[in-house]
């Protein structure tokens, strides 16, 4: 899909945040943003108000074009994608786009977005729907669901800059991909035309084009609900090894809900789901932290029953749920057929903590000073880009 990444574009103005000292740079970019709305699917059901084209992703050439496209159903078939309308038809090609004449216009679902779309055939003979469009339009579609309308607007501007970084961090390492971003929690929780806010969509206006850069790349943006009052380094879960992702205390969330919480498990709940994820283990009788990282969160752990098996923290929490463990910050007692957990935080801990940017917003601290706070050394950079 290189075709839809921009070979260079001019960033126009660097503004280091702790040093507010201007530059110019040159970075690649894409042009667009790909969004799996659906994956793996063996039916997709779309309708586009208004006129439409259905072209070939390669050429451009033009299959079918209509006034309206009402409940259409496509399918894949061996030789290519099946449409189901009011007449059936065959398109013996891998992938399909979507162009609407009027935007937004196309459904997925009970959703409206914007841009266009592709029905990608994939690999295991299923199908996929993509949406296509610019990052700003992206972002809107995101804001609402990743921090409340209702608070601070400088926290909801430094939430917009680290969720547009993240996307395009994620771009440029799946650029030749079908897709970039998922519409979930993997990536950001992503609901299109129906999730604009207003005051979401104004503090996407105030920032618009700003990114995070650190050493002439783009930054991968972390950020989560809670810190617990301690940041998580992110070399700690992944391969990235950042001084703005080294961690750090946080002593602006001390009164958010979760930096403190308790959960009890029943044991044989915690044996049924590490027996689906690790094999059959038998009742289990010990959960003993071995060992924790730099930040205090759990690195090991070691649960025994009919056998003994040491897992991370990370995998840990994975197997229970996120829901259900909020951070890998915790402690563990067993007493008669539970397991008590008391812990700290609500989310992986790296990078910007919400509910700190929440409280710096509160007194007074403006979007910059709390991107500069969570994510040390890092500068903002406004993209020149006629998308926005």
């Amino acid at each position: 899909m290189k075709k839809f990444f921009i070979i260079i574009i001019i960033i126009s103005t660097l503004v280091f945040i702790h040093t507010k000292q201007a530059a110019t740079l040159s970075v690649a970019v894409p042009d667009k943003i790909r969004v799996a709305l659906v994956e793996d699917a063996q039916v997709i059901e779309l309708a586009i108000k208004g006129p439409y084209k259905i072209t070939t992703i390669e050429t451009g050439e033009v299959l079918k074009q209509g006034d309206v496209l009402w409940q259409g159903k496509f399918s894949a078939i061996d030789n290519g994608i099946h449409l189901k309308t009011y007449k059936d038809e065959d398109f013996k090609i891998y992938g399909l786009n979507i162009i609407p004449e009027n935007q937004p216009s196309i459904y997925v679902g009970k959703n409206l977005y914007r841009g266009q779309l592709q029905i990608i055939k994939t690999k295991n003979g299923m199908l996929s729907a993509v949406n296509i469009l610019n990052i700003e339009d992206y972002i809107k579609g995101v804001l609402y669901h990743e921090i409340s309308q209702r608070w601070p607007i400088e926290a909801i501007k430094a939430q917009a800059v680290a969720s547009r970084t993240f996307a395009i961090y994620q771009a440029q390492q799946r650029f030749d991909k079908d897709y970039y971003l998922s519409a979930d929690v993997r990536s950001q929780v992503y609901k299109g035309v129906f999730a604009e806010k207003y005051r979401t969509n104004e503090a996407i206006k105030a920032t618009a084009g700003e990114i995070l850069m650190y050493k002439n790349k783009v930054l991968p943006a972390f950020f989560h609900s809670v810190c617990g009052g301690q940041r998580e380094k992110a070399s700690n879960l992944w391969k990235v090894s950042l001084k703005p992702l080294n961690g750090g205390k946080c002593h602006f969330c001390k009164n958010a809900p979760l930096f403190y919480w308790e959960e009890s498990i029943l044991l044989d709940k915690i044996e049924k789901s590490m027996t689906k994820a690790k094999g059959a283990m038998g009742e289990i009788k010990s959960i003993k932290i071995l060992s924790r990282n730099s930040s205090g969160r759990v690195k090991t752990l070691r649960i025994s029953g009919n056998k003994i098996l040491n897992v991370s923290g990370k995998e840990f929490r994975h197997i229970l749920g996120a829901k259900v463990l909020k951070s890998t910050n915790f402690s563990v007692t067993i007493k008669g057929n539970r397991a008590y957990f008391k812990g700290y935080g609500w989310g992986h801990g790296v990078g910007m903590c919400q509910w700190g940017a929440f409280a710096m917003a509160k007194k007074r601290y403006d979007y910059k000073q709390i991107l500069e706070h969570y994510y040390p050394g890092a500068g903002v950079v406004k993209l020149k880009n006629e998308t926005y």
